[in-house]
């Protein structure tokens, strides 16, 4: 399960400056959520192996505490009944489970696979398994080779993302070992001799077993585990390799007030040898600087790297999923764009990776509302990438959904009253109550909010189904914590699947 248990930003020129999401800007190519196929038992991961049109999915835990992943088959069969894989019972805390899947760059011919899970006792596990030989739809299910076993003290934290890089090598994502009160109370992240709180590499391209890089940090006499690429993570839960730049991306849930993006360019090294400031570091904020560190304070900012992109929990926003860079064919103008979420908050946000910094960040969640009535993207537990690049979110509640242009699931082009229009309905300015109407030219999901000049959040009116045609629309003229607003200038922004319309309002005494 994504690492904790619908927020959206004002669209003015301050916004970048003030580190939040802008509205998103109309792209060329309007976008959707199709959803794919249900019934699946928590799904925390989606991919393919390479140059194969089957999607994988990683089922977390069934009700029978097995782990097992299962077969989607677009255009044909959809999603297979048996599963490709079934795990003994695994631990059955929230956050534990079957959570990463990898395939060998050569799946087609050696049929070796990896899966990251937590057996019934919480320990990690990285193991090697294989397709049958008889049938490409069922894994062997009498072999398995364990590579790693780490003890993990508490069920929290676990990480779970596994891939292959650029380099041929086999990545793995561990969180700091957990705890609620206390997090990382043995300082894990930043102990060389621990291999929690870390980003792994190893190579898996012997008959058996594995080695360590020989240009991993920590390899040969260096003291500290072999296996270690770059330390100082919280809880790494969802990562990803740009398939274009080879640049890679981790999405890394913050604790109480932080959630980060860190951006490690191939050209810089992928982020070999870094430290990403965890436990010293929450995002870009201090945290404890109390802790043990290898740069002897946790005040030495110059030892550590910072995010790309932070946002604060404001607004029920409290745990990132990582996403990908598209790098797919169906939607040509957002070739380059980074798609990540907030897990507590259902919010889905896209930009671009300029200079090291996340850039026009913008908010995407009533775009990516589906077309389907009465289908919503709730809990996005991962993002994942099939063999050509186009993308996928998986919602722990059962679903898969791919992300399309609005037209493949529309019917026609879409039209230009497609877009909500949104406006005043009574006197302006006002004193007391703003009256507006939202005209909506189809039953849609609407959210509606007032945000200040700088950006913020003052109030969220409504988040629902709305019928076809004008709606009746009112700010009593408090904010989110039942005080009265103060007099100035507001911005209301209307956000509907496919469109969005805003006004201004000028409250006066």
């Amino acid at each position: 399960m994504h690492p904790r248990t619908r927020t959206w930003i004002g669209s003015l020129s301050l916004i970048a400056l003030l580190g939040m999401p802008a509205p998103a800007a109309r792209a060329a190519t309007a976008i959707t959520a199709e959803r794919m196929c249900s019934g699946l038992a928590k799904p925390v991961f989606v991919t393919s192996p390479p140059g194969d049109s089957r999607l994988f999915i990683v089922e977390q835990r069934g009700p029978d505490a097995r782990g097992r992943i299962r077969i989607f088959k677009p255009g044909g069969a959809g999603l297979l009944t048996r599963s490709f894989l079934v795990t003994a019972p695994l631990a059955t805390g929230n956050e534990q489970g079957l959570l990463g899947l990898a395939f060998e760059p050569d799946y087609a011919t050696s049929g070796r696979f990896y899966i990251h899970y937590n057996d019934a006792n919480g320990m990690l596990h990285i193991e090697r398994r294989r397709v049958s030989a008889t049938d490409p739809d069922s894994a062997d299910a009498s072999f398995a080779e364990n590579l790693l076993s780490i003890y993990h003290p508490f069920s929290n934290h676990n990480g779970g993302w596994l891939a292959f890089g650029p380099d041929g090598y086999l990545y793995d994502a561990l969180g700091d070992g957990g705890n609620a009160g206390v997090p990382d109370p043995l300082n894990r992240a930043q102990n060389a001799d621990s291999l929690l709180g870390k980003i792994l590499r190893i190579d898996v391209s012997g008959a058996t077993g594995y080695t360590s890089p020989a240009t991993n940090p920590f390899a040969g006499a260096t003291p500290g585990r072999d296996e270690i690429y770059l330390r100082g993570v919280r809880n790494p839960f969802r990562d990803s390799f740009d398939r274009a730049t080879g640049d890679l991306i981790l999405g890394d849930v913050g604790q109480n007030a932080i959630e980060e993006v860190d951006f490690l360019p191939a050209a810089g090294g992928r982020g070999l040898g870094l430290n990403l400031g965890w436990p010293c570091w929450e995002g870009n904020q201090p945290y404890d600087a109390t802790r043990p560190t290898p740069c002897l304070t946790c005040d030495n900012m110059a030892c550590f790297t910072f995010p790309a992109w932070t946002y604060d929990h404001t607004l029920a926003r409290c745990a990132v999923t990582g996403g990908y860079v598209y790098r797919g064919s169906a939607i040509p103008d957002l070739v380059g764009t980074y798609f990540f979420a907030d897990y507590c908050a259902a919010l889905i946000y896209t930009g671009q990776f300029v200079g090291g910094a996340l850039t026009n960040v913008q908010d995407r969640t009533i775009e990516l509302t589906p077309v389907e009535s009465g289908v919503t993207v709730n809990s996005i537990s991962s993002f994942g990438e099939d063999k050509d690049g186009e993308l996928y979110m998986c919602d722990l509640g059962g679903e898969l959904f791919k992300i399309v242009p609005l037209a493949a699931v529309d019917s026609g082009p879409v039209p230009a009253t497609r877009v909500a229009r949104l406006s005043i309905a009574g006197a302006m300015p006002f004193r007391t109550t703003l009256r507006l109407a939202l005209d909506l030219p189809v039953a849609a999901r609407a959210r509606v909010a007032v945000f200040d000049l700088a950006g913020r959040q003052v109030r969220a009116l409504l988040d629902q189904e709305l019928p076809a045609g004008p709606n009746a629309i009112a700010w009593d003229g408090l904010d989110d914590r039942g005080a009265p607003a103060r007099p100035g200038v507001y911005l209301v922004r209307a956000l509907v699947p496919g469109g969005e319309a805003s006004v201004r309002a000028v409250r006066i005494r």
